[in-house]
C-alpha cells in the first residue's frame, strides 16, 4: 500500500505546527514542508528586534535543522509553487518540478499588501514582513536618520518605537484602512494619534501622499495631498497584510482574500485544508468568513488542520492573545470571541 504524502506550503507557526501534529499521529506518513523563503523557521515578531542589533540572526530560527532529522520531516527551502491541480493532487513548483500529495495543507502567510496607488512608487517603498526583506537594509536603516511612514499597521507601530529607541526622526502618516483585515474607526484612529504623540513623532492624519521623487541628494521627497513636502532618507509601508495564495487561483480552490475554509479549516477541495492568516474561517455563529492574526492562533490552527486531515472533526477556537495593543488601542487577533474588558 503506497505511503501517505502530507505536503504544507508554508514554513511559518501554522505549517510547522502542522508537520508536527502530523508526524505525532503518523509515523509512517512521508511529511514534507514547502517554503519559497531560504531562511530557516524564524520569529517573525523578533525582526524589528533584529534590525536594532539586539537579536541575532541565530536568535531567529524556531527550530534547528536537526529537528526536522530527528522527526523525519523534510524542509525544502526556496521552493515557489506556481499552481495546483486537485484533479491528480499535484503541485507544481517555479522550477517545474511536480510533487504529489495525498492531503495538503496551505498555510502560506501573507507579504506585505502594496497599495494600488502606490504602485508607481514601489522602488522607493521598503517593508519589515520577512527575513529577506530585513536583511537587504538592514544596515540602512542604521546608517540613516529621517525615515517616513505610511500606514500604520500592527509591525508598523513596533516599528515605530524601534527608530525612536535609535533616535531617528520620523513622519507617520496614518491610514485608517490600512489595518487589513481590520479597519480603525474614529474613536480609534483618535486613540492612536493619542499615543503616536507620546512618542514625540511628527504625525499626519486625514491626508494623503501625492508623490515620492528622489532629490539632487539621492534623498526622497513626499508630497502629500495637503501640500506638504517631508524629505526622508527611507519610506516604509505599513498597509496591512495580502494573504499569498496566488497560486490557488485557478485550482477550483474556493476564495476571497483568503483561502475559504470551514470551521474545521478544509477548503472547498476534500484534501486541502489551509490554516494561518491565509485563510478565512467560517464561523457558524455569525454565519460569515474572516481571518485571525497573530502567532498563538497561527500555531493552535496549524494543529487543527492536520488533526482534522488525519479524520478529527474538531472545530477551530481562539488561542492566546485575543488582540494586540497597536498605539494604545486594542485591536482583535480573532472574530471568535469579544475582547475582556
Amino acid at each position: 500500500m503506497p505511503t501517505d504524502h502530507y505536503v504544507i506550503i508554508g514554513n511559518g507557526p501554522a505549517g510547522n505546527k502542522a508537520a508536527v501534529t502530523l508526524r505525532q499521529h503518523s509515523k509512517d506518513a512521508r511529511i514534507t514542508i514547502l517554503s519559497d523563503e531560504t531562511h530557516p523557521y524564524y520569529y517573525k515578531p523578533k525582526l524589528t528586534g533584529f534590525i536594532a542589533g539586539d537579536v541575532s540572526d541565530s536568535d531567529l530560527i524556531v527550530k534547528p535543522d536537526t529537528f526536522y532529522e530527528d522527526q523525519n520531516i523534510r524542509v525544502r527551502l526556496g521552493q515557489k509553487v506556481e499552481k495546483i491541480d486537485v484533479e491528480t493532487n499535484t503541485l507544481f513548483l517555479k522550477h517545474m518540478e511536480t510533487v504529489r500529495y495525498t492531503k495538503l495543507v496551505i498555510a502560506s502567510g501573507s507579504s506585505a499588501r502594496l497599495l494600488p496607488a502606490m504602485e508607481g512608487y514601489a522602488d522607493h517603498l521598503n517593508f519589515v514582513t520577512s527575513y529577506t526583506d530585513v536583511l537587504a537594509y538592514k544596515d540602512q536603516i542604521e546608517q540613516c536618520n529621517d525615515f517616513f511612514i505610511f500606514g500604520g499597521d500592527l509591525v508598523g507601530f513596533k516599528f515605530i518605537r524601534l527608530l525612536k529607541s535609535m533616535d531617528k526622526n520620523i513622519t507617520v502618516l496614518v491610514y485608517p484602512h490600512a489595518f487589513w483585515p481590520h479597519n480603525l474607526d474614529r474613536e480609534m484612529l483618535s486613540g492612536v494619534w493619542h499615543n503616536l504623540n507620546k512618542l514625540d513623532v511628527n504625525i499626519l492624519i486625514r491626508d494623503d501622499i501625492s508623490t515620492i521623487q528622489p532629490d539632487d541628494n539621492s534623498r526622497l521627497v513626499i508630497t502629500t495631498a495637503k501640500g506638504f513636502d517631508i524629505k526622508a532618507d527611507m519610506v516604509f509601508s505599513f498597509n496591512g497584510l495580502i494573504p499569498n495564495i496566488d497560486f490557488i487561483k485557478g485550482a477550483g480552490i474556493d476564495y476571497d482574500h483568503g483561502i475559504l475554509v470551514d470551521e474545521y479549516l478544509k477548503s472547498s477541495n476534500d484534501n486541502v485544508y489551509a490554516c494561518g492568516s491565509c485563510a478565512q474561517i467560517y464561523n457558524p455563529q455569525i454565519k460569515n468568513y474572516s481571518t485571525t492574526i497573530g502567532w498563538p492562533n497561527a500555531v493552535n490552527q496549524g494543529e487543527v488542520a492536520a488533526l482534522n486531515l488525519l479524520g478529527n472533526h474538531q472545530g477551530v477556537e481562539s488561542a492566546g492573545r485575543k488582540y494586540f495593543d497597536m498605539g494604545g488601542v486594542k485591536i482583535k487577533t480573532t472574530w471568535w470571541e469579544d475582547i475582556e474588558d
